[in-house]
């Protein structure tokens, strides 16, 4: 019973599909989305899917082949391996461009840390000045109270 009703609500929305421009179109009245398959067992192989397939709040099990299957045999394996390998090489570049940009943050890393050391060298420097400066009025103070005291004595 089960399945029928399975079946029976697959061939509905099959027989709803509405194609707009080359756009699959299913029961959700939304536009389905052309992917590509990279399994082993359809390699390049083209299909149509609910954009709504994959949330939560609306699932829809729209799917249906753009292309034919291909034989299996020689080129469906050979397309397999070199989507492999590309991806291989994309992951390899995307490490590549990775590494460069942690070389590059270092860089800056190491600048902004030259500039931190120098202020605070600047800092301790300017206190170390202060401080001087300070003992000096209080020199100049004391030496101004003992001026006043001996002419006012």
């Amino acid at each position: 019973m089960s399945s029928s009703s399975s079946t029976s609500r697959n061939q509905l929305q099959v027989t709803h599909v509405q194609s707009q421009e080359g756009v699959k179109v299913c029961d959700c009245v939304v536009p389905a989305k052309e992917r590509t398959c990279w399994k082993i067992t359809n390699p390049g192989r083209r299909f149509w899917k609910c954009q709504n397939s994959m949330t939560r709040l609306r699932k829809c099990s729209f799917f249906e082949w753009k292309d034919e299957e291909q034989v299996d045999g020689y080129y469906k394996i050979l397309l397999y391996s070199l989507k492999q390998k590309l991806d291989a090489k994309e992951e390899l570049s995307e490490m590549n461009n990775l590494r460069r940009r942690i070389a590059e943050v270092e860089f800056l890393l190491s600048q902004e840390q030259y500039k931190l050391a120098k202020s605070e060298k600047e800092v301790h420097d300017a206190r170390n000045a202060i401080g001087r400066y300070r003992m000096i009025v209080s020199m100049l103070f004391a030496c101004l109270s003992l001026c006043v005291l001996k002419l006012g004595g």
